[in-house]
């Protein structure tokens, strides 16, 4: 059976075994991670493979205009308010028999949280103004940065609603805890853009050991914006100064080591690196700053990292 979260990661390649049992299912899911991490990325996977051909909406809860959100959940008939001079389909409906991903859900009002929560128990809503119900069958798809748990805690999401969402939750992990993922993902990247552009690039070896080391808090989102802003400007290999990366997350970097258990000479090469990034790759300025010879640097920008 195909996965729907191709991974080198165990942890992911679990997660992805229980999407995949569960897409061809009508269980509610519920994706929880970073933002970056894929969630809607993994909801149109889900999609895909469970109900093609089908609508795919994804609505941004938190994008919602103050005072119209019922009537852009459900629609309205005409008349139903001022301004509402011909009937309007919701989101609900325009999601059909397909997928309704609700990204963002706790940013929804209360009130608009009772209504929904209404919605998925009865399978109808109402559109404002109507006095018949329509009938919801589309597939939901839940999506929250933080975990919903903490949300509802905190009250900003109903106990009741988030338990209807929540039949299947997930957390998808940041990619600094998926350091086996980057660099497949950032080739996959590179030859997508080189599909868009006709220009082939490739990364050299210390522009690899950098990738897999720096904490990526924009997760793959930012990995993907990194390697298209080096690209533009880069011919063919793409080293360690093109990507751009702040000097100031070293720090990140280097208490990733005691997570991922790497020789002492490989934290050392790769301070290195990111130094010499910050010096924007002058190797006379980068090995006075570490106090060690030019010789030194320019080794350790040849060695390849090693393997972990």
């Amino acid at each position: 059976m195909k996965t729907l979260l191709p991974s080198r990661h165990p942890q992911v390649r679990e997660l992805g075994r229980r999407l995949t049992r569960a897409a061809t299912s009508d269980i509610p899911l519920l994706l929880e991670g970073e933002t970056g991490v894929g969630k809607s990325w993994t909801a149109a996977r889900v999609h895909r493979s469970s109900r093609p051909g089908r609508p795919f909406v994804v609505v941004d809860c938190g994008a919602l205009a103050p005072g119209l959100v019922a009537s852009e959940l459900f629609g309205h008939r005409a008349g139903a308010f001022t301004d509402a001079s011909r009937p309007r389909a919701g989101w609900l409906e325009r999601a059909g028999d397909g997928t309704l991903v609700l990204d963002r859900l706790e940013s929804l009002p209360p009130e608009a949280q009772v209504a929904l929560l209404r919605v998925l128990e009865e399978a109808r809503f109402f559109p404002v103004g109507a006095t018949q119900p329509r009938p919801f069958r589309a597939r939901v798809i839940a999506l929250t940065d933080v975990a919903a748990g903490d949300r509802v805690t905190r009250g900003e999401l109903r106990a009741d609603l988030y338990h209807r969402v929540a039949g299947l939750p997930l957390t998808l992990p940041p990619l600094r805890q998926r350091h086996l993922d980057i660099l497949p993902h950032a080739e996959r990247v590179l030859r997508r853009l080189a599909t868009r552009s006709g220009a082939a690039h490739t990364l050299d070896p210390e522009a690899r050991a950098v990738l897999e080391a720096y904490p990526w808090p924009g997760n793959f989102r930012e990995l993907e914006a990194t390697l298209a802003r080096a690209a533009l400007t880069t011919r063919a290999e793409i080293g360690v100064v093109d990507l751009g990366l702040p000097a100031g997350g070293w720090e990140t970097v280097a208490a990733q080591a005691t997570t991922r258990l790497l020789p002492l000479a490989e934290v050392e090469r790769l301070y290195a690196l990111w130094v010499l990034a910050s010096q924007g790759g002058n190797v006379t300025r980068t090995a006075r700053v570490l106090g060690v010879s030019r010789r030194t640097v320019i080794r350790w920008r040849k060695e390849r990292p090693r393997p972990t």
